[in-house]
């Protein structure tokens, strides 16, 4: 399975999770109950996106100038934490790469102004974390 649809898996059940407030295990179980096996970079991803939640939503509040984590759509807050996670913490992932596939993920999935959003926060919170000299702009 390539790493496009790992994400797309990591970032449904992550949305899942968060709509239906319930713990990320009890998400994957029903996944896999219902429509088997889960990719195993997608499993990893939201492991690490649960593990490191805090962090994440720390970052994400200190760049979203005006927007608190928690008034975000839940889409696009789904989405902002895979690819915050895969930026600090997935070491072959480039930030860039991580940043366009979330724009992407949110032309699919969320509003209009979505990707705009999702990639300007995405690129602060790198740039912040990593350094300018490590997010190309694309």
């Amino acid at each position: 399975m390539s790493r496009r649809t790992a994400r797309k898996q990591a970032f449904l059940a992550l949305y899942q999770a968060d709509v239906t407030e319930q713990p990320v295990a009890e998400i994957l179980t029903r996944w896999r109950s219902y429509r088997g096996d889960l990719d195993e970079h997608a499993a990893s991803l939201v492991a690490g996106v649960e593990r490191e939640l805090e962090e994440l939503d720390a970052l994400l509040s200190e760049v979203s100038e005006g927007w608190p984590v928690h008034r975000m759509s839940v889409v696009d807050r789904a989405i902002m934490r895979l690819a915050l996670y895969e930026i600090l913490h997935v070491e072959d992932v480039p930030a860039e790469v991580a940043i366009n596939e979330g724009m992407e993920i949110a032309k699919g999935f969320s509003s209009e102004e979505s990707p705009a959003f999702v990639g300007g926060v995405l690129r602060g919170a790198a740039v912040r974390k990593l350094g300018s000299n490590k997010v190309e702009h694309g």
